[in-house]
């Protein structure tokens, strides 16, 4: 664990501008701030006594000098970070995120420090609303916008074999949406560590298995990624979790849904974010909405080509221990025979309806 977090810590080095014209702002602001207090102090007694008076006009230069100058410092400085930003200006962009390992939903750390609403850096962080914030300039995207900074930020790391997810004592999400947990809660704590501050963390690499009987577990992330053309949405599964890197969106969706789950090789994932899930068409009543709404629930996800008809039957499984009815197409109402029909010919039915 130890030279895990040495890792992380030698790439949270990494040249990070926006922060460092932060810090050098708030110690100019400070440092400019004093000193204009002390001279209006001198301005002050300089106007009472008349023995004074010669030092009327340098004190004006310098009270002069301790406005403009850092007011042209920090112009100058927001200039060049968003001339040499690769983003050329500030962004704001969101992509939703979920954590599974064992099939379990991970609560991600919340805010800590004293008045702060976020976990992370002021560019890069999370609210306590499963969603990455990414508000500011973009000097180097293939990093700024990454998974593996993200991790990092918020007090966690992702390599290419070992995952470190900050969370809080409680360790599990308790909100209620379309998604199913599955697997023992125990299963999950065998992974739990601490960070140097002894906040706890769930540390996970490939190889370790679940339980006993489990097969061994991987890292793996699954995007899922809006097509505003077709209303649709593909699921894509991740051969490098870490290098992903955020759509430059600011709603969900079109922005991005990332799903990274610890568990046993899988091509497909039935987990869904929230934004996502009340917009599908057949799973919007799963993740909330009180009853179908075509023109809420108006996106679909299409089926990769490389899906297997066993990850079609996992997702199935899955969304039949919801007990949540599938809403029906509502250009097409069904029949009261179809409705009336037994059990095996409405499967039949309804999956007709979903190759549609």
């Amino acid at each position: 664990m130890h030279s895990l977090l040495t890792l992380f810590a030698a790439a949270a080095e990494r040249q990070d501008i926006n922060g460092d014209v932060k810090s050098l702002s708030i110690r100019v602001i400070g440092a400019a701030s004093l000193a204009l207090v002390v001279l209006l102090v001198l301005a002050a007694i300089t106007v009472k006594n008349k023995r004074f008076h010669s030092f009327k006009t340098p004190l004006f230069v310098a009270i002069a000098a301790t406005i403009i100058v850092p007011s042209l410092l920090l112009v100058g400085s927001t200039i060049y970070v968003n001339v040499q930003s690769e983003s050329k200006g500030p962004v704001h962009w969101h992509t939703d995120i979920e954590f599974w390992v064992c099939g379990q939903e991970i609560e991600l750390r919340d805010p800590y420090e004293f008045l702060s609403n976020k976990v992370g850096t002021s560019t890069y962080h999370e609210h306590d609303d499963k969603r990455i914030h990414l508000e500011g300039v973009v000097f180097e995207k293939s990093y700024d916008a990454s998974l593996e900074k993200f991790m990092i930020v918020t007090g966690g790391g992702i390599t290419d074999d070992q995952l470190v997810i900050p969370t809080d004592p409680q360790l599990f999400e308790n909100d209620v949406d379309g998604d199913t947990v599955s697997g023992s809660e125990d299963d999950v704590r065998q992974f739990v560590d601490a960070d140097k501050d002894g906040r706890p963390t769930i540390n996970v690499r490939n190889g370790d298995r679940c339980n006993d009987s489990s097969d061994p577990g991987e890292i793996q992330a699954f995007l899922m990624r809006f097509d505003g053309t077709t209303n649709t949405y593909e699921q894509i599964k991740l051969e490098d979790p870490k290098s992903y890197l955020m759509r430059d969106e600011s709603i969900v969706p079109p922005g991005d849904c990332l799903i990274v789950e610890f568990g046993p090789s899988k091509d497909f994932t039935d987990k869904l974010c929230q934004q996502y899930g009340v917009r599908d068409a057949e799973r919007c009543t799963e993740f909330g909405v009180s009853e179908y709404n075509e023109e809420l629930c108006n996106i679909r996800q299409v089926r990769d080509s490389g899906q297997s008809d066993e990850d079609d039957a996992s997702a199935a499984e899955s969304q039949n221990n919801q007990n949540a009815e599938v809403p029906a197409v509502p250009e097409e109402e069904g029949t009261p025979e179809e409705d009336n029909a037994p059990v095996e010919v409405q499967e039949v039915i309804e999956g007709e309806v979903e190759q549609l």
